[in-house]
């Protein structure tokens, strides 16, 4: 163990912000008395940046400057630490004159992922308007609830690049958010998780809704020390992941930014999706820890709840006519899921625990819906299999698994020289007989998504309710599979490609300079997505079994929780579901039309 006795330190002692040079004073006073609180007119703050990305550290540094009608206004900080301003005594509107940093600045009013004013739409990801930015508009004055969040912007001359050919030249470096209320709010906010970032619908909660006798307080996983709880605080107080979603209004910072990397604060976790999830699962198994109190614990795990906030409410509070989605395919996607349904297995009231169960019947309602990590598990032929559904029809949809197939000639009695790499790397078996992807199964995309689905499955057994609003025993039973046998391959009835196939210019993708595709090998009618594949060998040109060979591979996952992987054993133990025994009810669905605002 890490720790061979308990250290408290007190509430007040984790909240401070170890390089801000802000004094005990002005908003910075600490007073968890709503009949006193802090009250001021500027706030600083330096959030210390890491290098998960590479380059060279450079700290992002907020200084906001306001005033109550000329007055100081009143100010707190909410469990996590970010900041809040109500009026002053007798005043109505907190007017902010301004928000400078020490690299480029923009921030936006209560931000929509369809549109919203960070960044500078320069590589056109889709959903910056620059009329978002209030910045250029200051001094603005605000009465009701609402949540500024600003954002700096990497510097690449300085910092190092933004990580990847599709983000170069733009993305975000933190962020750092201030909430606007109408009144002071219990406590100071101290004992209040920050409001949700995303729309006008806000929804103000208090550590009084939360049961946190569920959170799992485990002997065998390590804790950190307080310095390590407030990295854990800082990271998700400065980063968001809703920017990132898909919509259906075509302008998704989530497609065009790969996976919404751009939007990713990337001196504090890795750009990519995969990195952040393992990240997240990282820093949650601290808090599973029994080496910390629940006290020492809180501004850690508020600032995780808030994150979590953030996204449910980023999903299920959309414009009118507007859906959004988890987000599908290769590793881009994962970890958006699991923040909000912790945040609803913590709370008393079932509301977003229901409606979050439902996620698992809606994966495949659109290419998009998701969450990554239960869409990319299907209830194969004989068991759960693995692959993405990818974004085509007509003879290219089946096509395209046949087109990776043939081309990286990793097939059993394929004559050419095997390279798993070539094209798609993430398709499911259409057939659903086999894990994907095509090109050789077991590979590629699939140990990058095994690393954060077996944490999915961890949390869900050590903490039931999590397993209850997850709802989708098939990822539990998939990762048992590949944990205990390995890749499945066999029991496939589908021949292999015909060997007179000249596998060089024959493509299955459109059908073209094909002479045996769709008559002895492939897809049984390449038109139709719903096509059976040929079962019936021609010797000795073809045979049953794709890949009978490598059935029972072991997988090599990346992303992975260190604390999870170690603990596999003890966490998974020997219960054949993580389904508590008096847990069918626990959550019932959504009353329809339900709303959470207030």
């Amino acid at each position: 163990m890490l720790f061979t006795h308990k250290i408290l330190l007190p509430i007040s002692i984790l909240l401070i912000h170890t390089l801000s040079v802000s004094s005990q004073a002005g908003c910075d006073c600490r007073s968890t008395d709503s009949a006193t609180p802090c009250t001021g007119q500027s706030i600083y703050m330096s959030v210390p940046a890491g290098t998960p990305n590479g380059g060279t550290a450079v700290n992002s540094e907020y200084t906001w400057n306001f005033n109550s009608s000329g007055d100081n206004a009143r100010c707190g900080q909410f469990a996590n630490g970010d900041y809040w301003l109500a009026p002053a005594e007798g005043k109505t509107t907190v007017t902010i004159t301004g928000i400078t940093s020490n690299g480029t600045v923009r921030a936006d009013a209560n931000p929509t992922v369809e549109s919203m004013g960070l960044l500078a739409g320069t590589r056109n990801y889709g959903n910056y308007s620059s009329n978002e930015n209030i910045i250029p508009n200051l001094p603005v004055s605000y009465s009701a609830v609402t949540s500024i969040v600003a954002a700096v912007q990497r510097n690449e001359g300085i910092e190092g690049g933004c990580g990847t050919a599709a983000i170069t030249g733009q993305c975000i470096d933190s962020y750092h958010v201030v909430t606007i209320l109408p009144s002071v709010p219990a406590k100071s906010g101290s004992a209040m998780i920050r409001p949700n970032i995303t729309g006008n619908s806000k929804k103000l909660i208090s550590l009084a809704d939360f049961d946190l006798t569920r959170l799992p307080s485990k002997s065998f996983l390590n804790g950190t020390d307080a310095t390590g709880l407030e990295i854990i605080r800082r990271r998700w107080s400065h980063s968001t992941e809703i920017f990132g979603l898909h919509n259906s209004a075509g302008t998704s910072a989530g497609y065009c930014s790969e996976g919404g990397r751009a939007y990713r604060a990337h001196i504090l976790i890795d750009d990519y999706g995969a990195g952040t999830a393992a990240a997240w699962y990282n820093d949650l198994m601290i808090l599973f820890s029994d080496d910390h109190t629940i006290e020492e614990k809180q501004p850690a795990l508020t600032a995780m709840l808030a994150y979590g906030l953030d996204l449910y409410h980023a999903m299920y509070d959309a414009p009118p006519d507007t859906e959004r989605y988890w987000g599908t395919g290769a590793t881009q996607h994962p970890g958006k899921f699991m923040p909000p349904v912790l945040l609803a297995a913590l709370m008393i009231d079932p509301e977003y625990a229901a409606s979050l169960k439902t996620a698992s019947s809606h994966i495949h309602d659109t290419l998009y819906t998701g969450p990554l990590e239960l869409a990319q598990v299907h209830e194969g032929i004989n068991g759960p299999v693995w692959g993405d559904i990818p974004a085509l029809g007509g003879v290219n949809f089946q096509g395209s698994y046949w087109a990776n197939l043939l081309k990286s000639q990793c097939y059993d009695g394929a004559i050419g020289t095997c390279n798993a790499a070539i094209g798609s790397k993430n398709m499911f078996d259409p057939y659903g007989y086999i894990d994907g992807p095509p090109n050789k199964p077991g590979t590629s995309y699939l140990g990058s998504s095994l690393g954060v689905q077996r944490s999915m499955v961890a949390t869900m057994f050590l903490m039931p309710e999590v397993c209850e609003i997850v709802n989708y025993d098939q990822l539990a039973e998939y990762v048992d599979r590949i944990m205990n046998y390995g890749v499945k391959t066999a029991d496939d009835p589908c021949v292999t490609p015909d060997s007179r196939e000249d596998f060089v210019n024959c493509d299955p993708y459109r059908n073209t300079a094909c002479l045996y595709y769709g008559k002895t090998w492939g897809s049984l009618t390449p038109s139709d997505k719903q096509s059976a594949c040929i079962t019936t060998p021609t010797p000795p040109y073809t045979k049953a079994g794709r890949f009978l060979s490598i059935d029972g591979n072991k997988i090599a996952a990346v992303y992975t929780s260190g604390q999870i992987e170690s603990n596999w054993i003890t966490i998974r133990g020997t219960n054949s579901s993580c389904h508590a025994p008096d847990s069918s009810d626990r959550w019932v669905p959504a009353p329809s039309g339900f709303n959470l605002s207030q």
